[in-house]
């Protein structure tokens, strides 16, 4: 498993002698085999299986760092035992092959690069993580159907997926659009414009809405007070919360609360 990428990543051509999954970590980049000169562009959403032997190359736009898992022939004979018959990874020869990415693999992923960059970490739970997270990702491979090979984004379209995910990562944090379009190396114009083509909302509107998605989360599945709910979503204060949920969804915390609690009566 490696942690790589940079400011202006780049690959020429090239080939490896076992399968590799390149899981993006942030940033896009743009990547093309044998069968796709055309290109299509991975973010933190999708991931890319290579077959081994398989021609390609990857460049990015923007800032990249990705995490690449490469699986030999022993490694996945080995898992075969286990897990059953790995047709997407065995054979040979064939088109590269992109994949959503599910929660549960996005967090592995995160804890296998923050191990990667953690000298202690990478020798104590690091061959575990990295375990862990190739074991999912076995299994999602086999039993998930790949993106078809005509599916291929826009690169706008595939930035402004990232944008989201940087914001929904600092959903708490007051980030201004300056320091959004300093993050991507964009204006703040052709950020704002590119943002509600690709959204259908503005940056704040979008914001405030991922705000509220997450504090109904925790209404329903915690048991906070509605002012720390409201302190860990980016709200002043609990009052500052219920007024946004009232204006957007119609309900107040307390009422949804209520509603949830009759739902399991």
């Amino acid at each position: 498993m490696v942690d790589g990428g940079g400011k202006r990543y780049r690959t020429q051509w090239h080939w490896h002698d076992c399968a590799m999954i390149l899981l993006p970590i942030s940033g896009s980049v743009e990547f093309r085999d044998e069968s796709r000169h055309a290109g299509t562009w991975l973010a933190q959403d999708r991931f890319v299986v290579v077959p081994k032997t398989q021609m390609h190359e990857t460049v990015a736009a923007t800032g990249h760092r990705h995490l690449a898992v490469y699986v030999s022939d022993s490694l996945i004979a080995g898992a075969q035992s286990s897990l059953g018959t790995l047709a997407r990874l065995s054979k040979p020869a064939g088109s590269a092959l992109v994949f959503p990415v599910t929660a549960d693999i996005r967090a592995l992923q995160r804890l296998c690069s923050a191990a990667v960059g953690d000298p202690l970490g990478a020798g104590l739970s690091g061959p575990h993580l990295a375990a862990a997270l190739l074991a999912r990702l076995l299994v999602h491979i086999e039993r998930t159907e790949p993106f078809p090979n005509a599916r291929t984004r826009d690169y706008g379209e595939m930035l402004m997926a990232d944008v989201r995910s940087f914001i929904d990562e600092r959903i708490a944090e007051n980030l201004s659009l300056d320091a959004i379009a300093q993050r991507f190396g964009l204006s703040r114009r052709h950020l704002t414009r590119c943002f509600r083509q690709w959204s259908g909302v503005s940056i704040a509107g979008y914001q405030e809405r991922q705000r509220i998605r997450m504090a109904e989360e925790m209404l329903i599945e915690t048991t906070l007070q509605v002012g720390e709910i409201a302190w860990r979503v980016g709200f002043e204060s609990g009052s500052a919360l219920a007024r946004a949920m009232r204006r957007i969804t119609g309900r107040s915390p307390s009422e949804m609360r209520a509603r949830q609690r009759e739902r399991h009566r």
